[in-house]
C-alpha cells in the first residue's frame, strides 16, 4: 500500500469510526505497509486515531509490536513526543503536514470547549526551507 495524504486522512476516518467493520478495514489495509518507509503516517494514525496500543497488536500485530517499540512505554502518546519520533525517523513531510492539521483540529475543540470561539483566532503554519530535505 502506498499512503498519500488523502488515504490516511480515509484511515483516519475509519479508525474513529464507531462501526467496527471500518475500523477492521483500516487496520487489514494497514498490515502490508512498509513501517520504516511510512511510520510518520502510522504515529498520526496511532495518535488521532483512538485505538490503545494494545487494540493495534490485536488488530495490526505486525504495525503495532513495531510501534510499541518506537514508543517505549510513553502511552498515551505526547503530541510533542509524537512530532518528535515523526521527524527523528525521517517521516515524510505529508506525515508533518497531517500531523500538524490533526493538532491544530484537536487544539480548536479544545479552546472552544473553554469558551475561545474558533472564528476569533487563526493559526497559520509554514514549513521554513531549512536546507535540509524531507521527502515527501
Amino acid at each position: 500500500m502506498i499512503f498519500n495524504k488523502e488515504e490516511t486522512k480515509n484511515l483516519m476516518m475509519m479508525l474513529k469510526s464507531e462501526d467496527k467493520d471500518n475500523n477492521i478495514i483500516a487496520f487489514e489495509s494497514l498490515k502490508n505497509v512498509d513501517f520504516n518507509e511510512y511510520i510518520g503516517e502510522l504515529l498520526v494514525l496511532f495518535k488521532f486515531g483512538g485505538h490503545s496500543i494494545d487494540s493495534w497488536k490485536q488488530d495490526c500485530k505486525k504495525i503495532g509490536n513495531k510501534l510499541e517499540k518506537l514508543i517505549l512505554d510513553q502511552t498515551p502518546l505526547s503530541s510533542p513526543k509524537t512530532l518528535s519520533l515523526i521527524t527523528q525517523h525521517k517521516g515524510s513531510k505529508a506525515s508533518v503536514e497531517l500531523f500538524m492539521e490533526f493538532f491544530i483540529r484537536d487544539m480548536s475543540r479544545m479552546l472552544e470547549s473553554i469558551g475561545y470561539p474558533t472564528d476569533k483566532f487563526e493559526i497559520d503554519i509554514k514549513f521554513k526551507d531549512d536546507g535540509q530535505t524531507t521527502e515527501s
